[in-house]
């Protein structure tokens, strides 16, 4: 089923509209929450790895405050027009064809490392997100910060119908022999478009909670920093921001 979502995932960002979207994401830069943290914790101008680069968004905002930076992404229609934009922008910037849950580095290779863009939570199982925050974790050298961000619960009203629902096929429905596409709690499959984008499948991502993040950080090895409200200006979402360093 992880492998299947997996493909789900990569399928939906494929797609020649979300392409062309992304492509033109790249030209927005840094979202003002992401560039406020970046200035205050990537201190040294070290190698960052950006993980779930896209098209290069945030790795070319990072190469002109001339970090050295490598941006990895699992979808190769990423990759391939984020090389694309590079070469157009005449700016070497290595970028790579990778899983974040199976980084293809040396131990302590990187000061800093970023999964913007809710990236984190669009890996399929909880046992995946832990092992690409252990991954993340082998490749920073000692004291090495990173920063991601996620969609996280909310239990108003509002969406009191949704947890419920959810609880029920999880909990009753999966016991029953039903057939539940979802793996853990907290995870939603939707139908998407952005910006006249159609996602060409519905879309998969995890929204989990903090103390649930927490826990797999701590257990990962790595030192919370700060948890804070960022904001989206693309899409006026109000994502969680995670920095944590590494300990050891």
């Amino acid at each position: 089923m992880k492998t299947k979502l997996k493909k789900l995932v990569i399928d939906e960002f494929s797609g020649k509209d979300v392409q062309e979207l992304y492509i033109q994401k790249a030209e927005d830069g840094l979202w003002k929450s992401e560039e406020k943290l970046i200035d205050r914790y990537f201190k040294k101008r070290g190698k960052v790895l950006d993980i779930g680069c896209g098209t290069g968004r945030t790795t070319i905002a990072l190469v002109k405050k001339r970090y050295k930076v490598i941006g990895i992404d699992i979808v190769p229609k990423m990759i391939e027009n984020a090389k694309k934009i590079a070469k157009k922008k005449k700016l070497k910037i290595h970028y790579r064809v990778m899983d974040a849950c199976n980084l293809n580095f040396k131990d302590k290779t990187f000061y800093y490392a970023l999964f913007s863009n809710q990236g984190w939570t669009q890996i399929p199982g909880k046992e995946n997100r832990f092992l690409a925050l252990k991954e993340t974790y082998r490749v920073l050298k000692k004291e090495g910060v990173y920063i991601f961000s996620a969609h996280i619960r909310q239990y108003s009203l509002k969406w009191l119908p949704l947890w419920s629902w959810m609880w029920f096929k999880l909990y009753i429905l999966k016991s029953l022999g039903f057939k539940i596409d979802e793996l853990d709690f907290g995870d939603r499959f939707f139908g998407r478009e952005m910006s006249g984008a159609k996602f060409k499948t519905k879309q998969y991502i995890h929204v989990g909670s903090v103390k649930e993040a927490s826990r797999q950080l701590n257990d990962s090895g790595f030192q919370i920093l700060s948890i804070g409200k960022g904001v989206s200006e693309q899409s006026g979402t109000k994502p969680t921001f995670f920095v944590c360093r590494k300990r050891g």
